[in-house]
Formats: C-alpha cells, sequence, structure tokens
C-alpha cells in the first residue's frame, strides 16, 4: 500500500510547483521510480507541511554514471560499519571518513554507494585531493580552523524551508559560519594563486574558490539582516532574541519593561529597610511571569510582625512574599512583558520568513563545504597512512589492466599491531586476467583478493590508494561471491544461497566488471563443487571476460591454466619448521603444491587422537590418487568407479 502510486502524479504537482513539468520526460515508464517516491512522501509525511509545497527540487538521477554495487559487494568489501565491529576502521567508510562536518560524512557515504564511471570528472577529483595532499597547511588549515565549526547546514536549510522549527539560534549559528567564509575562501585563494594558471589551478579555483566567493556575495544581505534583527548582546547569555531597536513598537514595551523593572528594583530595597534586613538577603524572583520576594525561613517571624507584607508560599528553600506596592508593579510586568513577546513571536516569524528565502543558497553552501570535508579527508587518511597512499593512473573501462603494485588492504593495515606484507595484483588483459588462487586457510587469500576490490572502489571515488603504483581500468561494476551463510527466513539453504549469488553475477558481469569470488562449491560434495567451480571459472575467463579472481580450496582447478591462456595462477605462502606452520602472507605466481589443512587443525588445537586419524586418511587418499588408472578404463568409468569405492552412486 505505501508504494501505491494512484496520487503520485497530483502530489508531485503540488511539492515541485512549476518543476513539475519536467519530471514527464523523465519518468515515462518509470512505474518503479514513481512508486518509490510515492512510499517516500507518505514515510517522510511530506504533504502534511503545505509552507514546503512548491519548494521542492527535481533531479534526474542518472544511473549509468555510477559504478553498480549490490549488496554483495557491499559486505564483501566491508564498504560500512557492521554490528559488533571492534574498530572504526574495520569498514572502509570509517577509515575514510575523518570528515569533520555531519554533511562531509554523508556525502562520503553517498559517494562510497555511488562510485564514478566518467574518467574526466574522476580526474578532476583526484586532482583536488592532490592539491590538499601536498598542501599539508592548507589541509590542517581546513580542518581545524573551518570545517570542525561547520554547522548541520542540510538539516538548517530544511527547518528554514519549514519555517516553523527553525529559530533565531539557527540564524546565528548560520551567521558565524558565513562570518568565516570569507577567510575560508582566501585560505583557499592563496593555494590557488601557489598552483598557478595551470589546468590544474584553473580547476581548483573553479571548483572550490570561485563557488564560495559566489555566494560570499549572496550572504550580504542575510549578515545585515541577522546584525539588525538579532539582540547581540543576549547572546553572552544564550538568549536568542529580536533586537528591541529593529521594531518601533517592540522598541516602547522594551522601555516601559525597563521602566517597571526599575520601580520593582526599588521596591525590593524598601522592602529590605523596611524588614531591617540586607538587601542581598531579600531576594527578587520570578515565577510564571509574577515577581515576588523571598527570605530564609528563619527570618519568617520578621516578616509576619508587618501586615504590609503577605505571604505568598512557604517551602523548604525560604518564604516568599509580596506587599501592596508590589503586586501592581508585578501585574503591569507581566502584562507588558506578555504582549513584548507576543510582538517578539510575530517579529521572529517574519524574520525567518525572509531567512527562508536564503534556503537555496544555504544547499549550495553544503554542497562545496561538504565537498571540501570530505576532499580534505581523502588526503588526510592518504598521508596519515604508514605508508602514504599513491594517486592512482586510470584508464577508460575496459581498455586497461588492473595492475596494483605493493598493494596493501588499507582496513587491515591500520590495525593495531599488523605488520602488513603487501602483494603485487596484476591482472592484465592478454593474460592473467583471471588468478586463480591457491593456498592454505588463514594464510590470506581472502585478503588478498579483497583489498583488489576495495582499491578499485577507492580509485573511483576519487581517493588515493594503498600501493607503491597503481593502474585501475575503470570498472562498471564490482561482483562478489565470498563467504557462506543462509537464509532461513526465505527458506534458502548455504549452498542455494550462493549459487543464486553466483547466478546473478554470471547473468549481469560484463567485460568491464571486476568479479571476486572466494571458495566457491563448498556447500555441496567435493566432486560438484569441483565441477561448478571449473564451469564457472572458465565461463568468466572465455565468455564474459572481465578481470577475476578466484580463491579456491580445489588445488586442481588451477590446471585451468593449461587449456585457457588468459587464465592464471597464484598461491599463498606458508613454511612449516618443525611441524609447526608459519604463515607467510606472501604470494607468488603458480600454484600451491601443498595441503595445509591438518597444520590449521594443529593450530585450533584439535585433540591429539583425531589430528593422527586425519593424517592416515589423508595418507590413504593420497594414496588412492596416485594409482594408475586401470588399463583400457576411460576416465569417465576410472570416475564411476572410484566414487562407487567411496560409497557415492553415481547417478545420470
Amino acid at each position: 500500500a505505501d508504494f501505491n502510486a494512484k496520487d503520485i502524479e497530483q502530489d508531485l504537482e503540488r511539492l515541485l510547483g512549476d518543476q513539475h513539468k519536467f519530471l514527464h520526460q523523465h519518468s515515462e515508464g518509470s512505474k518503479n521510480a514513481l512508486s518509490a517516491a510515492a512510499c517516500l512522501i507518505k514515510y517522510l509525511d511530506l504533504m502534511a507541511d503545505d509552507e514546503t509545497h512548491g519548494k521542492f527540487k527535481f533531479r534526474a538521477f542518472a544511473a549509468d554514471g555510477h559504478m553498480k554495487l549490490d549488496s554483495a559487494a557491499m559486505r564483501a568489501l566491508n564498504l560500512l560499519p557492521q554490528p559488533g565491529d571492534a574498530s572504526k576502521n574495520m569498514s572502509l567508510y570509517g577509515l575514510l571518513n575523518k570528515c569533520r562536518t555531519s554533511i562531509g560524512s554523508r556525502l562520503l557515504l553517498r559517494w562510497l554507494k555511488q562510485p564514478l564511471l566518467n574518467k574526466a570528472d574522476l580526474e578532476a577529483r583526484l586532482d583536488l585531493v592532490e592539491v590538499f595532499v601536498e598542501d599539508h597547511q592548507l589541509r590542517q588549515g581546513m580542518q581545524e580552523r573551518f570545517l570542525r565549526h561547520v554547522p548541520d547546514l542540510a538539516r538548517m536549510s530544511r527547518k528554514f524551508q519549514a519555517k516553523t522549527r527553525a529559530t533565531l539560534q539557527d540564524a546565528w549559528r548560520l551567521y558565524q559560519f558565513v562570518q568565516q567564509m570569507t577567510p575560508m575562501r582566501e585560505a583557499l585563494e592563496e593555494c590557488a594563486e601557489s598552483l598557478g594558471g595551470g589546468e590544474r589551478g584553473d580547476l581548483f579555483r573553479a571548483s572550490l574558490v570561485d563557488p564560495l566567493a559566489d555566494l560570499e556575495s549572496s550572504f550580504k544581505d542575510y549578515e545585515q539582516l541577522v546584525e539588525q534583527s538579532l539582540d547581540l548582546d543576549g547572546l553572552d547569555e544564550h538568549e536568542y532574541r529580536i533586537n528591541p531597536r529593529y521594531d518601533e513598537e517592540l522598541g516602547e514595551l522594551a522601555e516601559e519593561k525597563a521602566r517597571i523593572k526599575v520601580d520593582i528594583d526599588s521596591e525590593q530595597r524598601r522592602a529590605a529597610r523596611k524588614l531591617n534586613l540586607p538587601e542581598d538577603k531579600v531576594k527578587l524572583e520570578r515565577n510564571k511571569g509574577i515577581y515576588s520576594f523571598r527570605i530564609t525561613r528563619k527570618d519568617e517571624k520578621i516578616l509576619r510582625k508587618d501586615p504590609a507584607f503577605s505571604v505568598v508560599d512557604t517551602k523548604k528553600d525560604g518564604v516568599k512574599f509580596t506587599c501592596k506596592d508590589l503586586k501592581p508593579l508585578a501585574e503591569a510586568y507581566k502584562r507588558v512583558d506578555d504582549e513584548y513577546n507576543s510582538k517578539q513571536a510575530h517579529l521572529v516569524a517574519k524574520v525567518i520568513d525572509v531567512i527562508s528565502t536564503y534556503s537555496p543558497a544555504v544547499d549550495d553552501l553544503c554542497k562545496i563545504v561538504a565537498e571540501i570535508d570530505v576532499l580534505v579527508s581523502f588526503a588526510h587518511v592518504s598521508t596519515s597512512a604508514a605508508t602514504p597512499y599513491v594517486r592512482p593512473t586510470l584508464s577508460e573501462p575496459g581498455t586497461g589492466d588492473l595492475v596494483l603494485m605493493a598493494a596493501r588492504h588499507p582496513c587491515v593495515e591500520s590495525m593495531d599491531d599488523v605488520h602488513f606484507i603487501a602483494n603485487d595484483i596484476e591482472l592484465r588483459r592478454d593474460k592473467g586476467l583471471l588468478q586463480i588462487v591457491t593456498g592454505p586457510n588463514m594464510g590470506g587469500k581472502s585478503t588478498y583478493i579483497r583489498q583488489a576490490g576495495v582499491i578499485v572502489l577507492m580509485a573511483q571515488i576519487g581517493c588515493f590508494v594503498p600501493c607503491d603504483e597503481a593502474e585501475v581500468s575503470i570498472c562498471s561494476a564490482i561482483f562478489a561471491r565470498v563467504g557462506a551463510s543462509d537464509n532461513q527466513q526465505r527458506g534458502v539453504s548455504t549452498f542455494m544461497s550462493e549459487m543464486l549469488e553466483t547466478a546473478a553475477i554470471l547473468d549481469a558481469a560484463d567485460s568491464k566488471s571486476l568479479i571476486i569470488i572466494d571458495e566457491l562449491g563448498r556447500g555441496t560434495s567435493t566432486y560438484d563443487g569441483f565441477g561448478l567451480a571449473w564451469a564457472i571459472s572458465e565461463h568468466i575467463a572465455t565468455k564474459i571476460r572481465a578481470p577475476c579472481l578466484f580463491a579456491t580450496h580445489f588445488h586442481e582447478l588451477t590446471e585451468l591454466s593449461d587449456s585457457v591462456e588468459t587464465v592464471s595462477n597464484r598461491h599463498v605462502t606458508a613454511q612449516v619448521t618443525g611441524g609447526a606452520l608459519t604463515m607467510l602472507y606472501q604470494v607468488n605466481e603458480g600454484p600451491c603444491d601443498e595441503s595445509f589443512g591438518i597444520h590449521v587443525a594443529e593450530m585450533a588445537k584439535f585433540p591429539e587422537h583425531v589430528i593422527e586419524m586425519a593424517r592416515r586418511k589423508a595418507q590413504e587418499l593420497e594414496h588412492f590418487s596416485s594409482t594408475e588408472t586401470v588399463e583400457g578404463e576411460d576416465a569417465e568409468h576410472t570416475v564411476k568407479k572410484r566414487r562407487k569405492e567411496d560409497g557415492v552412486e553415481v547417478q545420470k
């Protein structure tokens, strides 16, 4: 029901105003988009606020300009934080998010979910990051002097649009940041001048300096409005009110309040003299708009002896009382104060109404400040890593190779007490486009293949990457089949879930995609699993022809390189010394020629008798597999025979 688009045309016409006429050319045939819009309008209750009708903007989103990332790939690459993460650096978002503003953090999240495909746009973003990488003083100044004091401009703009939710405090906070725009722009302009008149300098000016300069002039009238309308003297006490001099009637009411207050203060001093008490012992208090006096309970006897005073209330903190001369003054003050507050509320609404016209300018300011924040964050992460990141060299989709020299996984290398072993990753279109990775469990296969996807994604959001050198062919999509998980709520087993994800990859991937597959085929029999792994990898290598990293425990799969020239083998290394297994985490050429499963079981502290039994069975199987095929039997008959000997009946 929430996705019912029955009234969507009418609702959008009210929300968009004149822009509604541009909607039809983009929404033709997009029933799903209109249904989604209907759901959002209902969820956000946008139709309830008449003040915002006609003020929304319509912008067509071009999905073909961004990399395709499904939920499986996002999980495999650890893009977003997960519940239970021990450190924020365990996700790429947490690692890269050194933003000083909430608007910057939200923009970073959007960039991570929508990596770019256009090479020119990426090069421009990398150029800007490079400027901040090279200028430490500018980078530090942006983070510490300017960005850390930026309010949430996006939410502030929405409050101004709604009017009824905005306050003078919001107006003042925006004013405070607007005051920082000029020195912020001057710092950026100084950097632009140092860059000279080249392409990078022109880009820096056009992207960051000029937009801020334009916004400066847009907010000049806003600064005057705030300075004239707000009572700046009350800000020290965190009171946000209209300046009495801003309106003649409000000024007259303020003067009348002040005159009455002088009389009330005079009455307080007179009461102290009459009670023969020091002035500081007779407190003047205001409750529910009415002034009264208060003394301590031990002085109550003095009070009750004088009929000129009447007790209002008695509590632990003292006795409240009034007198015949204070009553009319207190009532007069309350009456004038009520009129003053009513007039001020009216003026606040008028001021907020004027300020709401600056919402488009606030949106533009939000956009440029958020972008600066993310660019500076990228530069900060790139320069503060143990080994600084480098700028990737990009090539158009489907034209270049993926070559990452001394590549590192950014999240893993940032962990405490981790000495990361860097490895080269080379997926070339003429050779080694599909790389089969074998080796022991816990040896680093998963980290090795995932870091390729993470680095490609980092390059396509315009960030420097953790390598010594990086050549990245822009990828239209990243597909990942990693880990084993079932979905009991949908009645899907681990193996079925694995097959569904793999089927989606085979259906959607093309030569411009990057495919990452980890341990495919574990959820079924060895023979079926190996057969599927072989068929899938061969299909990717010969039909899809996409760059692919395929980690597997099927050592026999490495023989695929003998028949398909674009397939290569790599293996993670380990060393056995005195029966102890040491993972070296180095990735070398060629297949792994040894199995380390039992050694890993020993590391996991399996019982000794279980380890011994495993060794005996492994030796029996090795002896069995090394037995020569009976002369005269074809391969199919031999496989049938071996399966029957293992107690598995083969049926066709």
